[in-house]
């Protein structure tokens, strides 16, 4: 399988919209739902990209095929207090799981917000999400805390886990 791994670009706006449709409904374990991921559109994908791409935050993508099958996005605030730290999100389509891809697109994104100052990343992850803990764990993450009540799915509260990782 051939990939690249690269920041969002514009043109990269109706792909994301295709991909965010495939992962929303591959999983509950992201915090956006099918429903949440069905109003968007092209447009406004191209809006969201032109602002993450203007702000210290990252989001880089893996393509394969000129589709999007994984993203990595560190959220990092404009205000000097905080923008040392940013909060980690990733996703991989389901039948690229295991496949390394995940831990290429984590590499990529945590180099860039290195070049940008990023000094810790934050991120919640269910509780029950043993996968994700174990990769977040063999990367460096420490537990820092637990959330109770992280997500409402399927009418019911999920707690979670909270780890940090200092760069």
């Amino acid at each position: 399988m051939d990939t690249d791994y690269r920041m969002i670009r514009a043109d990269d706006a109706a792909a994301l919209v295709d991909f965010m449709n495939k992962i929303a409904g591959d999983t509950d374990n992201l915090a956006c739902s099918l429903s949440d991921v069905e109003k968007l559109d092209a447009a406004s994908e191209r809006l969201f990209i032109a602002e993450m791409r203007k702000s210290p935050s990252v989001y880089a993508v893996a393509v394969s095929n000129g589709e999007i099958i994984g993203s990595c996005d560190i959220r990092v605030s404009d205000r000097p207090r905080v923008r040392h730290r940013g909060e980690l999100a990733i996703a991989v389509r389901k039948e690229f799981w295991g496949s390394g891809v995940a831990q290429h697109l984590f590499e990529f994104a945590v180099a860039e917000a290195k070049e940008k100052g990023v000094r810790k990343i934050n991120l919640d992850v269910r509780k029950d999400n043993a996968r994700a803990i174990a990769f977040y764990k063999r990367n460096g993450f420490v537990s820092e805390g637990f959330s109770p009540m992280l997500m409402f799915v399927d009418g019911e509260y999920v707690d979670g886990e909270h780890f940090g990782l200092v760069l």
